[in-house]
């Protein structure tokens, strides 16, 4: 599942490209997307609704509804937001991998957290993944612009809002469902979004061509509800770790889709690097 969710979500720049060049903002695209992604979720939970742990007390319920609504607004609306705007400035096939070098954020907070290093299997699945991430971003390169690197510092704030995203559902997922909480945690950041392009924009103002809806549905449908769905069980299935690390095919799948629909070439070292995140996913899977 986790696989799957991860290479839909692979062509989220894409379609985001797509919609700049049509000539929407970074605010229409994020906005647009939250609010309208709110039935598709909602749907979801309510056919997944008997998944919700029976056990749980109400107050423990009302906790976690705010801890999921919490961490909606810091990974789908902060997070978001600074996504879109970095792919204003790089390329997908480089916002993609270097968005999912979570895994080392994840890594990094739980070795804090319980004070206890990675086995070495997810060590050596981390160190294989980094090194492909930094081969496909190109992040070694000296004709690197400062405009560049911002939006790069962006995304690594995005992948940092991710990771801790990751860490809380593997918990909330087992009590709430991932369904459930993939909704309370999506309408959460809509909220926000919706304040947010009243103020930016105005949503009165609205006023977009057929193909720019039709490519925002596709985007919806395909690249925010069912990938994020089949992520967030994912995560309640095999442990937040681990479906970081499995999610890494993302990249890959970005950048052979950027070569396929928009005949972006790809470097030899790039290539390498899609190798290296391959091998160190497989390596973590070898290892269970």
């Amino acid at each position: 599942m986790v696989a799957s969710g991860a290479i839909l979500l692979a062509g989220k720049g894409l379609f985001a490209k797509a919609l700049y060049a049509m000539g929407l903002s970074f605010h229409d695209v994020a906005a647009i997307r939250s609010v309208l992604a709110v039935p598709g979720f909602a749907l979801l939970a309510w056919l997944y609704r008997n998944n919700i742990s029976s056990s749980a007390d109400r107050i423990t319920h009302r906790k976690d509804l705010l801890i999921a609504a919490g961490v909606g607004l810091l990974c789908y609306y902060l997070g978001a937001l600074a996504n879109f705007y970095a792919l204003t400035i790089v390329a997908a096939s480089v916002e993609r991998p270097l968005l999912f070098a979570y895994p080392i954020f994840v890594v990094l907070i739980t070795t804090v957290m319980h004070r206890r290093a990675p086995s070495a299997p997810v060590v050596l699945a981390l160190l294989l993944t980094t090194a492909g991430v930094t081969l496909v971003t190109g992040a070694l390169s000296a004709s690197l612009t400062a405009e560049q690197w911002a939006g790069m510092g962006w995304i690594a704030f995005c992948s940092l809002t991710i990771a801790v995203y990751f860490l809380v559902s593997a918990d909330l997922t087992q009590r709430l469902g991932s369904s459930f909480f993939t909704f309370i945690a999506m309408t959460s950041a809509a909220v926000g979004f919706f304040g947010h392009y009243q103020i930016a924009s105005g949503w009165q103002n609205i006023d977009l061509s057929g193909s720019a809806w039709l490519t925002l549905v596709t985007l919806i449908v395909f690249s925010t509800v069912l990938p994020l769905l089949l992520m967030a069980e994912g995560v309640r299935r095999v442990g937040a770790s681990r479906a970081a690390l499995i999610s890494t095919l993302g990249p890959p799948a970005t950048a052979i889709m950027a070569y396929y629909l928009t005949g972006e070439m790809l470097t030899l070292s790039q290539l390498a690097g899609i190798g290296l995140v391959i091998v160190g996913v497989l390596s973590l899977e070898m290892a269970r």
